[in-house]
């Protein structure tokens, strides 16, 4: 058996001036260095290099939707060009094909005015493009004439033109100063008398000062062209108003006055018939000067011998 020699150290173990511990301790491991930061300079350069990078994305991006959009755009545009040219093509070709010159005008409704007058009114002539014709224009044409009332123009593809008038109807003659018009059943002028034109119609004659009743005139005028009276306007010279509702009008061809008042000229149609049948049965009729149906009564006066 072996002896560890041991030394004491002076002063002992727990000498005051070199006190140890008596606890193991380990030694530290020395501390690592400090992690290097990137410097603000290079951060800023890395940055900017993204954003250029960025840019020129969008650049590119940007670039290729311009390019795609004009593409687009010119493809529209050379289309519309294409479609207009095709149109203005064809509308010269039509106009210009004798396919479609006129080459009949059906004139309807016309008493007036020949078809002679009407084709001349309108401006349109055989051998005209039936395309370029403006009806609208020919419409207002015929229509200035004072006798056309109304006027309607269509086509009849390829060569054909209608023209439907509704001319005004002649009913009287009228004064106006020293000159005699056609008036129609209102007393409204149409034009001065013709001597090519000229139509037998009885003369309208208003009172001074008087204002008639057009429509009950209306309405008498329109019973006498059904024939619900004895008499017809072919046998009337003339109507003279004079009162509003009182009219007296001359029988050329049996020399008899009619004296009428029109505010109930249904009920003095009926006396005025039944008067006239008794003149007539009687053999009287030939011989009656004037005829007077007013207020429900009538009057007969007689030619004297």
């Amino acid at each position: 058996m072996s002896v560890a020699v041991v030394r004491e150290r002076s002063g002992g173990w727990f000498a005051p001036t070199s006190r140890k511990s008596n606890k193991w301790t380990r030694k530290k491991a020395a501390p690592a260095a400090p992690r290097q930061k990137p410097t603000k300079a290079a951060r800023n350069v890395a940055t900017a290099q993204s954003r250029r990078g960025g840019t020129t994305l969008t650049v590119i991006v940007l670039l290729l939707r311009a390019v795609g959009w004009s593409f687009v755009l010119a493809i529209i545009l050379a289309l519309l060009g294409g479609i207009s040219l095709g149109l203005i093509y064809g509308y010269r070709t039509l106009t210009s094909s004798t396919h479609f010159a006129v080459s009949h005008v059906d004139v309807n409704g016309n008493r007036q005015l020949s078809t002679v007058e009407i084709l001349n009114l309108s401006g349109v002539g055989v051998g005209m493009n039936i395309l370029e014709v403006s009806l609208g224009e020919m419409s207002r044409k015929l229509q200035n004439n004072p006798w056309i009332e109304s006027v309607t123009v269509r086509r009849t593809l390829p060569d054909g033109l209608v023209i439907n008038i509704v001319e005004r109807e002649p009913f009287f003659w009228i004064q106006r100063g020293s000159a005699l018009y056609y008036a129609d059943r209102n007393g409204v002028p149409i034009v001065a008398l013709e001597i090519g034109k000229f139509v037998s119609l009885p003369a309208l004659i208003i009172e001074e000062g008087i204002e008639p009743n057009w429509r009950l005139m209306d309405e008498w005028v329109r019973a006498v062209e059904r024939l619900e009276f004895p008499f017809s306007f072919s046998e009337v010279a003339w109507l003279k108003i004079e009162d509003a509702n009182i009219v007296r009008l001359y029988l050329e061809d049996r020399g008899m006055v009619a004296h009428f008042d029109l505010s109930g000229w249904r009920e003095h149609r009926g006396i005025m018939n039944r008067v006239w049948e008794d003149l007539t049965a009687r053999g009287e009729l030939q011989n009656t000067a004037r005829l007077t149906v007013m207020s429900g009564k009538a009057w007969v006066q007689l030619r004297q011998p």
